[in-house]
């Protein structure tokens, strides 16, 4: 059995999911905000005053007071695996849940405006993440007579964080009518990925397997964030953002442990030659992002938002992996740049009381369902309170629920449809933030 097998599954995988989660597909996390999270994140042309338009809106800062926010979304996430009428295994399991898991993620930002034209911020939040386990056997009894998730081939029990620190400049340029942003983007990420590998079909073994992968990683890496709001008269503004692409370098450890086969002569092959744990590594180039919207003012208390985002996936085509030992590799993901579409309403029902409500829909990166990443298109349907406890305190709270419809896909490593995937999702969103003197806007 060739060594850069298994160690070349298990680095695949992991850089997939080092680049899968780039943004609202897949397993994205934009809910840096409750406030912006109640409009479904639109808000480019005019970004909540609690100091997240460092994330969603650069040049917004110079149009928000001088804040501190901090906040707390947690993501509750779960779905299933259904298999196609006459490829259920052997032990005639029709269908795979997945257990559902609920995952905080924390953001905090802070502006300070300097004078009435200039403002600095900076915010530290976690906007990309993935957590996904399928039901799987332990590695030493891997016949326990539970659900043993084919897919456990890709990826069984996978995890992928990304945390971003963001320092931010805007300034009106035109007081009141134009403002512009900068700012560049510290990027920390790691990964944890677990999954099983094949038996060498020379030693008729099958889909048997072998070795139990893990891999974790971590990497750093710099970006830049653009920004620009031109207000057309008091009640419309047009707004952009350009988030550019980023080169992360991934390093990590790839450890090996042998699963039995119940046949002590093949394993005793198999241990002879089961790779060693090594190091690996990869570059992994995150896609550019763009983000167009328009706010509009439709009465002294209602505003409506639509924003469009285009999110440049093509560009993530080919993942070159670097081994210790062994020779480089390539994986090629074949990914598709996608279109985000978000339409909102915020509704200041009181001096203290907002209330807000938003639909998103965005469109699918990867060609098809894996184990690894069940996504698909999605739609999202949020509500959002917000309510002024002082006149510099208040607190923001958001539900989202998102809908996304089954989408076939494979179990195994590139092969054909086995059934069907079915994912469900939810988010709770909370922030507090403090207004420096009060009101902003």
């Amino acid at each position: 059995m060739r060594r850069s097998l298994a160690i070349a599954g298990a680095a695949a995988v992991a850089c997939a999911a080092a680049g899968t989660p780039l943004h609202a597909q897949g397993s994205s996390v934009d809910q840096q905000s409750a406030c912006m999270a109640g409009r479904v994140g639109a808000g480019v042309a005019m970004p909540c005053d609690d100091g997240s338009a460092v994330y969603f809106s650069p040049a917004g800062l110079a149009h928000t007071p001088s804040v501190v926010s901090a906040g707390v979304a947690l993501v509750r996430a779960g779905g299933s695996f259904r298999y196609d009428a006459g490829l259920e295994p052997a032990d005639g399991t029709s269908q795979i849940e997945r257990e559902t898991a609920n995952v905080p993620v924390p953001q905090a930002f802070i502006n300070y405006r300097a004078s009435d034209r200039l403002a600095v911020g900076i915010g530290a939040l976690a906007p990309y993440g993935l957590g996904l386990e399928w039901p799987v056997c332990a590695a030493e009894n891997p016949r326990c007579g539970e659900p043993n998730f084919e897919g456990r081939f890709t990826g069984y029990d996978n995890t992928l964080r990304g945390f971003y620190i963001q320092p931010t400049v805007a300034y009106q340029v035109v007081p009141n009518r134009l403002s512009v942003g900068a700012g560049v983007d510290y990027v920390m990420g790691s990964i944890e990925v677990h999954r099983r590998q094949f038996g060498p079909a020379a030693l008729g073994l099958g889909n048997a397997e072998i070795a139990d992968v893990t891999l974790e990683g971590n990497g750093t890496g710099f970006t830049y964030h653009l920004g620009a709001i031109l207000r057309l008269d008091p009640r419309t503004s047009l707004g952009v953002r350009y988030l550019g692409s980023a080169e992360v370098d991934m390093d990590g450890d790839a450890a090996f442990v042998q699963v039995s086969t119940g046949n002590p002569g093949v394993d005793a092959l198999i241990g002879a030659g089961l790779p060693r744990d090594q190091g690996v590594g990869t570059t992994v180039e995150f896609p550019a992002q763009l983000v167009v919207g328009v706010a509009y003012g439709a009465t002294d208390r209602l505003s409506l938002l639509a924003d469009f985002q285009r999110t440049y996936w093509s560009s993530f085509d080919a993942l070159p992996v670097e081994f210790e030992i062994e020779d480089p590799d390539t994986l090629r993901l074949g990914y598709n740049s996608t279109n985000t579409f978000r339409f909102a309403a915020d509704f200041q029902a009181s001096d203290a009381l907002a209330v807000r409500a938003g639909f998103r829909y965005n469109e699918a990166a990867s060609p098809r369902a894996t184990p690894f990443l069940p996504e698909g298109e999605r739609n999202y349907y949020t509500l959002g309170l917000g309510y002024r406890l002082t006149r510099a305190l208040s607190t923001d709270f958001s539900f989202q629920y998102i809908n996304q419809p089954d989408r076939a896909g494979p179990v195994v490593p590139e092969g054909p449809r086995a059934g069907v995937y079915e994912a469900t999702g939810m988010v709770f969103n909370f922030t507090l933030a403090y207004r420096f003197g009060g009101r902003g806007r």
